[in-house]
């Protein structure tokens, strides 16, 4: 399947020297952590398991390189995260360690935890809208890591707007 991530320009001399990408639950804000173990205990029912890890975010589709990358990613990464840079890595990863959702029904899983509310369950289901949305990027692909054979490539990538002041 064909994915692009967003990650610390770090990653590449990560992925060259050990030649993979775990996540690190020191890395996920404590808040967080309740929606990405739903997440995680989902990929391993689904058999893509992350060994007690917090899944890798990526997105469905090529690097095209285009505005809607730019846009995805500088709404998913703060201004810190910009200023310490950022990659595009172009993937290409087996099907069978990928999980599709619903970008937005997994914001409202995230959203129910950050509000203090335990959130429903989450609908897995991809509507046809999300899939086939040609302004936005409304699928998101969890993986349990990131390999060094599976990147096609990488670029960095500058913010599309400046940092808040």
């Amino acid at each position: 399947m064909r994915l692009w991530t967003a990650q610390h320009r770090d990653v590449v001399g990560v992925l060259e020297r050990t030649g993979r990408l775990v996540g690190d639950w020191d890395l996920v804000p404590a808040s967080w952590r309740p929606a990405y173990r739903v997440m995680a205990a989902e990929m391993a029912r689904r058999g893509v398991d992350c060994a007690g890890r917090p899944p890798v975010w990526a997105w469905p589709e090529p690097d095209t390189q285009d505005s809607r990358v730019a846009v995805t990613a500088r709404l998913l990464l703060s201004d810190v995260q910009f200023a310490a840079g950022v990659v595009v890595l172009d993937l290409e990863v087996p099907d069978a360690q990928v999980l599709r959702s619903s970008y937005s029904a997994w914001n409202d899983l995230l959203c129910g935890y950050l509000d203090g509310e335990r959130s429903p369950v989450m609908d897995w289901a991809i509507t046809p809208e999300e899939e086939n949305d040609p302004e936005q990027v409304r699928v998101q692909a969890c993986l349990p890591l990131l390999h060094r054979s599976w990147v096609r490539g990488s670029r960095p990538i500058e913010p599309l707007w400046p940092p808040d002041e």
